[in-house]
């Protein structure tokens, strides 16, 4: 008995210590999760496509650097990451970054920002788009998206690239 209790702590602590170091979400990807009032966006963008944002030039971004540049870097979001339906253009509301650090040595630098917020009152059947126009500091990068509008039983995996910056949703 004492060693299935020791067995179930140790497997408790060792879920717990992983969930702990996990990032909220895997580089370079991003869902889409549509319901009736519209589409929520989470999404992780690599932080070399912020290069105004790395004061000190040594080509990575610091928790402090982040900080400092929030409001320029919430800004440009707002301008590059978008839905549009025909002419509508619908900006993310409720934006909320998130920079994720290192999970092992220095975790002072920041290896992506997670982009989170609702793109509200965008209809999947009235020729949606989603647009992103970041992808690391050489615009080598991709992003890897998934939507989903589950109570309808849809489900669509697109890739955009700097050359290929928006695709049309369902």
């Amino acid at each position: 008995m004492r060693n299935f209790i020791t067995g179930i702590l140790l497997a408790a602590s060792l879920s717990i210590s992983c969930a702990a170091h996990a990032h909220l979400m895997v580089a370079e990807q991003g869902t889409l999760n549509f319901d009736e009032s519209g589409a929520y966006l989470v999404v992780a963008i690599d932080p070399s496509s912020f290069p105004g944002a790395d004061a000190d030039n040594d080509g990575h971004l610091s928790v402090q650097e982040f900080k400092g540049a929030h409001r320029d870097i919430f800004n440009a979001i707002q301008q590059q990451v978008f839905m549009t339906q025909g002419e509508t253009k619908q900006k993310i509301e409720g934006l909320i970054l998130s920079p994720q650090t290192a999970h092992h040595g220095d975790q002072t630098g920041i290896e992506q920002i997670v982009v989170m917020g609702k793109f509200v009152g965008v209809d999947h059947k009235q020729g949606l788009r989603f647009h992103n126009g970041f992808y690391g500091k050489g615009n080598d990068k991709q992003l890897a998206m998934r939507a989903k509008y589950k109570r309808l039983g849809l489900s669509q995996r697109f890739t955009l690239t700097a050359k290929q910056q928006a695709a049309k949703v369902f």
